[in-house]
């Protein structure tokens, strides 16, 4: 019998069908019931009521929209019984809910399969990446196990910091880009003074403990597997002698795990368990004590002294383990004996760990995450959001090949023989001191080309320079024609020292190289923004990593460069390559950019095109690049709408794309985007990393980006979208405006952003002529031309 109720609990098909009577009437609902938007419930079997995070969501929620529908179905605790009403209206609600909220465990909605309308958000009820929980302890016990359907439907999950959202999307087998770092709502309160003041002297009042003693607070996590088998052992502890160091200065409450029944509380100590917030206590003492507790991530925001007490650690690691080793999480004292604990609560102080634990775990908790979290989430519908055409008769180009797999990769396979075999005896001519620059991003040569062209030309007379660079057409007669071009690009491979290339190229990575070429990639975008490369293969935005493999993708470089020590990580995963092999030296067109002379040049040229624009207050829209031909943005509406702000918008799309928008959107034709950014007075984006040349001319930024989510989880990001940006974030156009007339974004947020993501070398002031990002990388390419090396490079 008792291997029998062994199974039943470690079944997956019991845990997914034992609340098929909820999934079916679900079922049945959903079909029924329209989604009720700015319907919210919020479901809980650990709690009674709106308390912890629901209490501040739901506070939060009535300010922003006041005649939100608000509904809570609770439970104490898993054991406990349901009421009949809510066993009843359970389904429905969640049928007609725009938004579902659970800040635990909550196994009857595991198997239902919600409908697109409907977001499934956790907001976990521990804060930080402390103990390991869901699926990171998969087949152990308290964790899930295979083939359960335990937390995975959630459409969003909260965390309060991008360094955990990886944490969390494997707790949660979740992909990570429905992890958000927008903090955690009940952190909040925190950060309000008066809040903290008031709570600390209602806890004093209500337990009868004087303003001149000190209050140290014992909050120690359960142990067993959850509520059901949850205990701790007070015994461990000689509290008569700890009392009795401690002296009358200080009182001792002991707040137990809400999991923990029945615990017998030792004489001379106050019993707090009663106290549904932990919080409200951690506001009233002087030292917390605790182990494995996450209650040690909301008291870093008091900044004040933790002590671990913790006699099972080995053990404890061993059955729990943590995301990170235990020691990163000490900051204060680890006592593993109960007599010493006295000691080490008198002694205890915070200090620069404290400050540097908060910035790890904590960094986007600031007094705000109710407001981002209602604003972004809960209000938000989460239905797909609408694409429209680019434009009549627009298209972007094609940028890789179409058909079945099997058809491409035997392409590949044909491809890279064929050329190679071409390329084998044009390997037995000399090398000579040439640097060949090859592009298929831009149809003529870009002007970073250009500029290192003239940098080498100054350095070193000597070095020829060839510059071969024509976009992949579509058609077989425009691909027969590439091919002819790329056997001028082998020719000039064969017997070139230096290499540079500025996107994928075929000859730079299919072909197997003399050991004297340096093969450099100068990547064609600032900074590290949105993912791109080997960092999203097998994604709606990215390659087939099949078809990568085939192709060498990004393969064989010798030296990478990129605009700032930030970016080299992100440079190192999206090429594959190890990190001592990525430097920074950020493009040549930083120069162009910095160049107050050449500033001036362009406006006037820009403003006897097009006069216009002289005396106007500009927006510069530079939407990205999509590889569907789509954009998320009326550009007409946007024009219109910033108009009543006196402000006139001009539109400039990526290179790839193409479009006619008609005579009501201005494209100021003749002009790329970074020459249209010195008359810009404000720019506006959704993923482009033109952001980067904006933020080095200093120009504010708005981030426009009404399918965010969606964009998350097809491409992503290196840096943490929502709180890294030197401007606002808005979804619709109307915020758009409303940010813009409050002016939101500064030139200061802006230059501060390309201090931290492209660094000048030498960080010389803008002068008149200086080229010193194409001089730096033009030194790299003079040495490597001048010194050929012996042996290729792992």
């Amino acid at each position: 019998m008792h291997a029998l109720r062994r199974f039943l609990r470690r079944s997956a098909l019991l845990h997914r069908w034992r609340f098929a009577p909820y999934a079916t009437a679900y079922a049945i609902a959903k079909r029924i019931v329209p989604v009720r938007r700015d319907r919210t419930v919020f479901l809980s079997d650990s709690r009674a009521g709106f308390s912890g995070n629901f209490g501040f969501l739901v506070d939060e929620l009535r300010r922003q929209r006041p005649d939100a529908e608000i509904f809570g179905l609770f439970k104490p605790n898993l054991g406990a019984r349901r009421r009949l009403w809510d066993t009843l209206r359970l389904p429905w609600l969640i049928a007609s809910a725009q938004t579902v909220v659970l800040d635990d465990f909550y196994p009857l909605i595991y198997p239902f399969r919600l409908r697109p309308e409907t977001r499934l958000l956790q907001v976990w009820h521990a804060s930080g990446a402390f103990k390991k929980v869901g699926w990171s302890r998969v087949d152990l016990p308290g964790g899930p196990v295979q083939g359960s359907l335990t937390h995975r439907n959630y459409t969003d999950a909260l965390v309060g910091a991008e360094t955990t959202r990886a944490n969390y999307a494997e707790a949660f087998g979740i992909d990570v880009a429905k992890v958000h770092a927008l903090g955690i709502p009940r952190t909040d309160v925190f950060f309000d003074a008066e809040v903290i003041e008031r709570t600390a002297a209602r806890i004093r009042d209500r337990y009868g403990i004087p303003a001149d003693r000190r209050i140290a607070v014992f909050a120690p996590t359960f142990r067993g597997n959850g509520q059901l088998t949850a205990y701790y052992d007070l015994e461990q502890i000689p509290w008569e002698q700890v009392l009795a160091e401690l002296g009358d200065e200080w009182v001792v409450l002991v707040k137990m795990h809400p999991f923990v029944r029945d615990a017998v509380i030792p004489a001379g100590v106050i019993d707090a368990s009663d106290e549904r917030e932990l919080n409200d206590l951690l506001m009233a003492s002087d030292v917390l004590i605790t182990d494995y507790s996450s209650a040690i991530f909301e008291y870093a925001l008091l900044d004040r002294p933790v002590v671990f007490f913790c006699p099972d650690i080995d053990d404890y690691t061993a059955s729990r383990d943590f995301y990170y080793p235990f020691s990163d999480f000490l900051m204060g004292p680890l006592v593993k004996r109960g007599e010493d604990l006295a000691g080490a609560i008198l002694s205890a102080r915070t200090g620069p760990a404290t400050a540097a634990f908060r910035e790890r775990f904590l960094s986007a908790c600031d007094g705000h995450a109710s407001e981002r979290v209602v604003r972004e989430i809960l209000l938000r519908p989460a239905v797909t959001v609408d694409r429209a055409a680019l434009a009549p008769g627009g298209t972007p180009e094609p940028t890789r090949v179409t058909g079945g797999m099997r058809r491409q990769l035997l392409t590949a396979w044909a491809a890279r023989t064929g050329l190679n075999l071409v390329y084998a005896p044009l390997k037995l001519l000399p090398s000579r001191r040439k640097v060949v620059m090859i592009s298929r991003e831009h149809p003529t040569e870009p002007e970073d080309f250009a500029d290192l062209r003239a940098a080498l030309a100054a350095l070193d007379p000597r070095i020829r320079v060839v510059s071969l660079v024509r976009m992949v057409p579509p058609g077989i007669v425009g691909k027969a024609r590439y091919s002819i071009h790329m056997l001028a690009q082998l020719y000039h491979v064969a017997t070139a020292r230096v290499l540079v290339v500025d996107t994928y190229a075929i000859v730079a990575s299919v072909l197997r190289h003399k050991t004297d070429l340096t093969v450099v990639q100068i990547w064609h975008a600032l900074g590290a923004f949105k993912k791109f490369g080997l960092s999203i293969l097998g994604q709606q935005e990215g390659r087939d990593s099949r078809l990568a493999a085939a192709m060498r993708m990004h393969q064989g470089y010798d030296l990478v460069l990129t605009s700032s020590e930030q970016c080299r990580p992100a440079y190192a995963e999206a090429f594959g390559t190890d990190i001592t092999r990525v430097a920074v030296a950020p493009l040549p067109r930083v120069d162009r950019l910095r160049d107050p002379a050449r500033h001036a040049r362009i406006r006037e040229r820009i403003y006897a095109r097009h006069p216009h624009l002289r005396n106007a207050r500009i927006a510069l829209f530079a939407p990205t690049f999509r590889l569907d031909g789509t954009m998320t943005v009326d550009v007409a509406a946007l024009s219109q709408s910033l108009s009543t702000l006196g402000v006139h918008t001009v539109v400039k799309l990526h290179p790839l794309m193409h479009g006619a928008f008609g005579d009501e959107v201005d494209t100021a034709d003749g002009f790329s985007t970074q020459e249209m950014l010195h008359v810009a007075d404000l720019f506006i984006t959704d993923y482009s990393s033109a952001l980067y040349e904006a933020a080095v001319v200093g120009v504010p930024s708005y981030f426009l980006a009404p399918d965010l989510d969606e964009y998350l989880s097809s491409r992503n990001f290196y840096l943490d979208y929502r709180t890294d940006l030197p401007g606002p974030i808005v979804r619709t156009i109307e915020e758009l405006t409303s940010a813009v007339s409050a002016e939101a974004a500064t030139a200061s947020d802006a230059r501060a952003f390309a201090r931290r993501w492209v660094e000048v070398p030498g960080d010389p002031s803008p002068e008149a002529g200086a080229t010193p990002c194409a001089d730096a990388i033009a030194q790299r390419l003079r040495d490597a031309a001048e010194a050929p090396r012996t042996r290729r490079l792992p």
